[in-house]
């Protein structure tokens, strides 16, 4: 778990992205737990910012399923259910798929370096134990050649569906054996260095729904938010 980071930088973009950046660190690693408030003064204080920038990083965190904001209860870290995660996970195989098949003319050899170098980061992390770290590795890798299509709709679109399953599939990590699914990076990666657009496709849709495969089979099912805001005993099934 990692602790409070009041340090963050928050120069260069706007500081509402940077508090969202810095909050679904701490629920990955959780800092925050599902069903924990969080509770927005009290952050604003620890950053030296005011409730604003705060307010803004929860609503977009709630747009895309991540927390939830009650009226007069504020915000609070939700658990999706299994299924919930596998439709993003079934979406983005088809969004991924197109990012590879664009992406694969116009990839140069550095991407390439440094997609080799994140699965080579996920393998490691993975043996350490380090499961955020894999996740993170693993966002990075997807988002390298989302950038390499030079589509920028399609990197809108795949930063909106990214840190749900980033967030929340790290709570599945620890009780499930995924280094299979680690490896089929490296048949991405193969496919793109190739240059063969229909295999690098195939390979990161396929990838996705092994993904979803795994969310509906090992995820904790049927987990949403309470409306009073009360832990959900199936909370109690989450890894920790």
């Amino acid at each position: 778990m990692t602790g409070s980071r009041p340090s963050a930088d928050f120069g260069g973009e706007l500081l509402s992205t940077t508090v969202k950046r810095l909050l679904l660190d701490r629920i990955v690693h959780g800092h925050y737990q599902p069903g924990e408030r969080i509770v927005e003064l009290q952050l604003a204080k620890e950053l030296g910012t005011s409730q604003s920038p705060i307010r803004e990083a929860l609503r977009d965190l709630a747009a895309v399923g991540i927390v939830t904001i009650h009226p007069r209860r504020g915000a609070r870290v939700r658990l999706p259910s299994g299924k919930e995660l596998a439709d993003v996970s079934i979406v983005r195989s088809e969004v991924d798929a197109l990012a590879a098949r664009l992406a694969v003319e116009i990839i140069t050899d550095a991407d390439l370096a440094a997609l080799d170098a994140l699965v080579e980061e996920m393998l490691a992390r993975l043996d350490e134990g380090d499961f955020p770290a894999v996740t993170e590795a693993d966002a990075r890798f997807h988002r390298l050649i989302a950038q390499a299509s030079a589509n920028h709709a399609l990197e809108r679109v795949f930063d909106q569906l990214a840190p749900v399953a980033r967030t929340f599939i790290t709570l599945t990590l620890p009780d499930v054996d995924v280094r299979s699914i680690v490896l089929e990076h490296r048949t991405i990666l193969a496919a793109l260095r190739d240059r063969q657009a229909d295999r690098a496709a195939q390979a990161a849709r396929a990838h996705q729904l092994n993904v979803s495969q795994l969310l509906q089979t090992h995820y904790p099912g049927g987990v949403g938010d309470s409306e009073d805001g009360a832990e959900h005993p199936a909370l109690d099934a989450v890894p920790k």
